[in-house]
């Protein structure tokens, strides 16, 4: 089909390829610092005999990274933004100092990439000719989520991550309250069992070694455990927190206080799936209404109906 050189396309064909390149000069840093940047690579990959082929991935990442930062530091994205953006990634277990410009770089570069997908659907099938603004719109709807699938997809992440945190904590509880009553303290005992639960639930376990690197280092316990309630987003996690500090600061038995919460996060669980079983008659309601009565229905009254019908055709 051909294209038609109207007004309307020239001006959106300009816009598309006035995007492209800016994100390409923005993409681009200037020309020495990135032969610095290469030749700097390049010297350990040479030392330790690699292909030719492995300097490519720094070189993406760097360029990704670096596309990223200028955009966080463009007025595209707010402070509350980049907040958000941190809270996300961090639900999702990702984090780093690259992690939060690498992301908005990825989101940037695929909204860009679907409104030049979108620019060639509208104007090579030729959809909306009389209506030039329908195709403005739809171009806009496309940019619109190639900016916000990776939020979704990486929200869908962070829920499956704090499931599995969730599912994980009580069994976590209970192997601590056998290493406090072996004799350890707080720190050592989550180490243990950070170590100990590592196959069985790799979250939970990657929760429990940050909270024990970040008490080795910061000066207090309390901002540690508070970090692990933050990171976590659950209000289950954050009541294990709020006990243990108390029981800290009070100078409660920590084997007595974890025992506790081990058998309220059992009565917690238990209480859960009651609810999902109580939920259950409700929510087979509708599959009951629309796929079974209609073939009940059928083998009961069926018969009836065609006998029904063979009387009346034998009347006439």
């Amino acid at each position: 089909m051909a294209i038609q050189l109207t007004s309307e396309n020239l001006l959106l064909g300009a816009a598309a390829v006035g995007g492209v390149m800016a994100v390409a000069a923005i993409a681009l840093p200037d020309r020495h610092s990135r032969i610095r940047t290469r030749l700097d690579a390049m010297k350990p990959v040479v030392a330790e005999g690699a292909g030719p082929g492995g300097p490519a991935a720094p070189a993406i990442g760097e360029r990704m990274s670096s596309l990223g930062d200028k955009i966080i530091g463009s007025f595209l994205i707010g402070p509350k933004e980049q907040e958000k953006m941190v809270e996300l990634l961090g639900s999702a277990g990702i984090s780093g100092k690259d992690k939060v410009a690498m992301f908005v770089a990825g989101k940037f570069t695929l909204a860009i990439i679907l409104i030049v997908l979108s620019w060639v659907l509208v104007y090579v099938t030729g959809l909306f000719q009389s209506t030039w603004y329908m195709r403005v719109l739809i171009i806009l709807v496309f940019a619109l989520v190639g900016w916000r699938a990776p939020d979704m997809v990486v929200n869908s992440f962070g829920t499956r991550r704090k499931r599995r945190l969730r599912d994980g904590i009580s069994d976590a509880l209970d192997l601590m309250v056998i290493c406090t009553e072996a004799g350890l303290g707080l720190e050592q005992g989550m180490d243990r069992v950070a170590r100990d639960i590592a196959v069985s639930n790799p979250v939970v376990s990657e929760e429990l070694k940050k909270t024990t690197a970040e008490m080795k280092v910061l000066p207090q316990m309390r901002d540690a455990l508070d970090n692990f309630a933050k990171r976590s987003g659950l209000p289950i996690v954050k009541s294990v927190v709020t006990t243990l500090v108390q029981s800290i600061q009070y100078g409660t038995p920590l084997s007595h206080s974890l025992r506790v919460l081990s058998g309220e996060m059992r009565a917690h669980r238990m209480l859960e799936i009651e609810r999902k079983a109580a939920q259950l008659p409700v929510l087979l309601t509708l599959p009951l209404i629309m796929f079974i009565l209609p073939c009940l229905f059928l083998i009961v009254a069926g018969p009836a109906v065609l006998n029904t019908i063979a009387t009346f055709a034998g009347h006439r």
